[in-house]
């Protein structure tokens, strides 16, 4: 009679009596039972790991977006500074020349210099000049 190591059975069935191997479907049966609890345990912790991934997924495209917009509204307010400080000093260098006309005189006829056209036009000349030196100065496209 050989003797039986229950925590490692042999490959062969061939020589257990038929106690032998009602106890050896038994250890089986426990281990697989074992074996699928763990497998549920571990399919469990997944589902949830993957769902707790997939909702910090979420958060960073929601929080990503944000930065997005502020980093947008940021260089439009920062964009905004430069291009009406560049704006104001067109109006301005226009308002000066005007002032200076009117003291010292008109480089033509007063008439002309004095209606609203020529001043609005002097206006956006200065001022496209003035965005064509911020353009050239920020170099931008």
């Amino acid at each position: 009679m050989q003797r039986i190591n229950w925590n490692n059975p042999p490959e062969d069935p061939g020589g257990l009596s038929f106690a032998d191997l009602k106890r050896m479907y038994g250890i089986v049966w426990r281990a697989w039972q074992e074996a699928k609890r763990k497998n549920k345990e571990r399919l469990a912790t997944l589902s949830a790991s993957r769902k707790d991934e997939l909702a910090l997924r979420q958060e960073k495209k929601v929080l990503t977006s944000k930065v997005k917009l502020i980093s947008k509204k940021a260089a439009a307010a920062q964009s905004f500074k430069e291009t009406s400080g560049w704006s104001a000093g067109a109006i301005s260098c226009v308002t000066i020349l005007w002032a200076a006309f009117s003291e010292y005189g008109y480089p033509g006829p007063a008439w002309l210099f004095e209606h609203e056209i020529v001043y609005g036009g002097a206006c956006w000349v200065a001022t496209t000049f003035f965005a064509w030196a911020a353009k050239a100065y920020y170099g931008a496209d």
